[in-house]
């Protein structure tokens, strides 16, 4: 718990900023008072209309030591159930303060309880769902968001002030997030309810979520957790699975080429898509594989794992020549589009379908 903002006490036992001792009582005997003494001649004098004071926290930390919880409820005026005992109580405790001059002072607490962190790991089975909210030019883009559909059930069952939401990257809103999903973390400020498991989360989420988003694995964590995500999201590997379409016939010799294919190092300059809010560079990624898979001549469905932070719908169709090589120049020509993108694995899940080795 903590106190603070003890307006208006005046006096006590603080000094003056910038003022020692000697200077205090040097004006003191000048008769220009010092104020903030312990009953000093000249001091004690009421702070101006509107001014305010704050105890220290050593001075609330003195007052408070040897309390248990219950006891600092009643110097707050009384049991939290209990309101109307608790405002009657509080006017009393604040009748034994006063100002120089008589005027009785006001005082203010405010409570607070350390965060509570939980990790976990969601899937987005929605193509309408963006991970944070989207709002351009005043208009929402989506449904909902994964924030949301995590965060505001969890704020209801924590009886919490507000959460805050961090995963490790992001999926766009039309990409959907599978496999064992995307890590995550909540931060749960000023929570009324400490006896939440993780079981408890994931069915209050899951049930409001009705199906757009699934968390699983949620536990709590220490709050480093949250700062490591960033690190987790630029070093693990990523694999995708992408519905393309080719304007050229394929044949199954040519996708052959691509299965043979590892470690390959692409190009790619910042994508129009993307340049109104990122700066302009070229970024040098890794495609560890692919696994190609033939439909028809026109349609295929492509597998493959890259490096964090690859832009794989500018792989496939080249962004006009800003990525290079592109799954386009890959195939001989023509015009290539991506028609769908799921992502199936973060880090772990990597698994080379050749050797099947874990990556």
């Amino acid at each position: 718990e903590e106190l603070k903002c003890l307006d208006g006490l005046g006096g006590g036992r603080r000094r003056p900023p910038g003022m020692g001792r000697k200077k205090r009582r040097r004006l003191a005997a000048n008769g220009k008072g010092g104020g903030g003494g312990r009953g000093e001649p000249g001091e004690g004098a009421a702070p101006a209309a509107g001014s305010t004071s704050t105890a220290s926290t050593a001075a609330v930390n003195e007052a408070m030591d040897g309390m248990d919880a219950e006891e600092c409820l009643q110097l707050l005026g009384g049991h939290a159930a209990d309101s109307v005992g608790a405002t009657t109580a509080l006017r009393v405790h604040l009748a034994r303060f006063a100002l120089a001059g008589g005027r009785p002072a006001a005082a203010a607490w405010e409570i607070g309880r350390e965060s509570l962190y939980f990790k976990g790991r969601y899937l987005k089975l929605s193509r309408n769902i963006p991970q944070s909210p989207w709002v351009i030019d005043g208009e929402r883009k989506g449904d909902s968001s994964v924030e949301e559909l995590i965060c505001d059930p969890m704020t209801k069952l924590f009886g919490a002030s507000e959460c805050k939401f961090h995963a490790e990257g992001r999926e766009d809103i039309d990409v959907r997030m599978l496999g064992a999903g995307r890590t995550f973390v909540v931060e749960v400020k000023s929570a009324k309810r400490c006896d939440v498991g993780g079981k408890e989360v994931e069915a209050a989420v899951n049930e409001a979520a009705g199906g757009a988003v699934v968390v699983k694995a949620i536990e709590r964590c220490p709050a480093s957790a949250m700062s490591s995500l960033q690190a987790e999201a630029e070093t693990h590997r990523k694999t995708y699975v992408c519905v393309c379409w080719s304007s050229r016939p394929l044949k199954e010799e040519e996708l052959a080429t691509l299965c043979d294919t590892r470690d390959l190092e692409v190009f790619q300059k910042t994508p129009i898509r993307v340049l109104h809010r990122r700066a302009p560079a070229v970024r040098p990624r890794t495609v560890h594989w692919m696994e190609p898979r033939l439909l028809n001549p026109h349609y295929l469905v492509l597998r493959l794992s890259t490096q964090a932070g690859m832009y794989i719908k500018e792989f496939v169709h080249g962004d006009l020549g800003r990525t290079q090589p592109s799954l386009r120049d890959l195939l001989g020509g023509g015009t290539v589009e991506i028609l769908q993108l799921d992502v199936e694995g973060v880090g772990f899940e990597d698994q080379d379908p050749v050797s099947g080795a874990a990556k």
